[in-house]
């Protein structure tokens, strides 16, 4: 009997480590128990942002080529009569409030509310931190993807009619930018990486705050956002719309991944 036990033992003691890394794995990309650190994952973050900032200095793309393909997105929308950009930049442009407003809310909002949401669903509410954040990472991985292989210049360097409302009044330092801001990629519009964030902060706090029906209030933000961007006359509406829908891919993609590491291949739709 001790040589069986023996056995058993030994037989568990070789199993063990495949057990706790499969378990590991679920947990920190499934069901959102046993996270890593969170000094890891600042680190992990602080590395997509740097890589972020290297494709937006170093990943310029061709000017002509560009602008082309701004013309085109152009044009496809006047064909199908979704081509509100005009109207929309001529009216924050002709008004003061909506010009400072939307150049604050565009520069600054897109940078501190992402990152704080993250950090409230990792602390307060750790399940759905995991399926949350790879969403987050997968969508501005494939945007960064997106910039390098297919530039695209914004409205207000594509078309004669577009006010560019940050540099006109220079807000921000729009119209004489230092440091890393100096050296962005101009071309860089395809998707909407601000309406992207703004769905994918929408989403947390509908997802975390449920079944609290104020809960859709948090899709404002996006809708904003989109307001904001084609005010200013930095994207199309077509670049506000792949933003959306690349956040509902990464959604519908890491869901599926995240219900095969927990074993319940029905689970991403419940």
């Amino acid at each position: 009997m001790s040589q069986i036990d023996a056995h058993a033992r030994s037989r568990t003691r070789t199993r063990s480590p495949s057990r706790f890394a499969w378990s590991q794995l679920r947990g920190n990309f499934g069901s959102g128990a046993g996270l890593p650190p969170w000094w890891v994952e600042v680190i992990i973050i602080g590395t997509g942002y740097l890589l972020y900032q290297v494709v937006q200095i170093f990943v310029t793309g061709s000017a002509v080529s560009a602008i082309s393909r701004a013309n085109w997105i152009w044009d496809v929308q006047s064909f199908l009569h979704l081509n509100p950009e005009v109207a929309i930049n001529h009216w924050v442009a002709g008004n003061d409030f909506l010009v400072y407003s939307t150049g604050y809310f565009y520069g600054i909002l897109h940078f501190v509310l992402t990152p704080l949401v993250l950090i409230w669903v990792r602390f307060w509410h750790r399940n759905q931190y995991a399926m949350l954040r790879n969403v987050l990472v997968g969508t501005s991985l494939v945007a960064l993807i997106m910039y390098w292989v297919i530039p695209l210049a914004p409205p207000r360097l594509s078309m004669a009619n577009i006010v560019d409302t940050l540099r006109v009044e220079n807000i921000l330092s729009a119209a004489d930018p230092t440091g890393p801001a100096s050296m962005a990629n101009q071309y860089a519009a395809m998707p909407s990486l601000h309406v992207a964030w703004a769905v994918w902060v929408a989403l947390a706090l509908y997802v975390c705050l449920r079944p609290r029906p104020w809960r859709w209030v948090a899709w404002l933000y996006p809708a904003a956002t989109t307001f904001v961007v084609v005010g200013t006359g930095n994207h199309f509406i077509a670049d506000a719309a792949a933003g959306a829908l690349l956040v509902w891919l990464s959604w519908f993609v890491a869901s599926r991944v995240h219900a095969t590491l927990r074993g319940d291949p029905q689970s991403f739709s419940k």
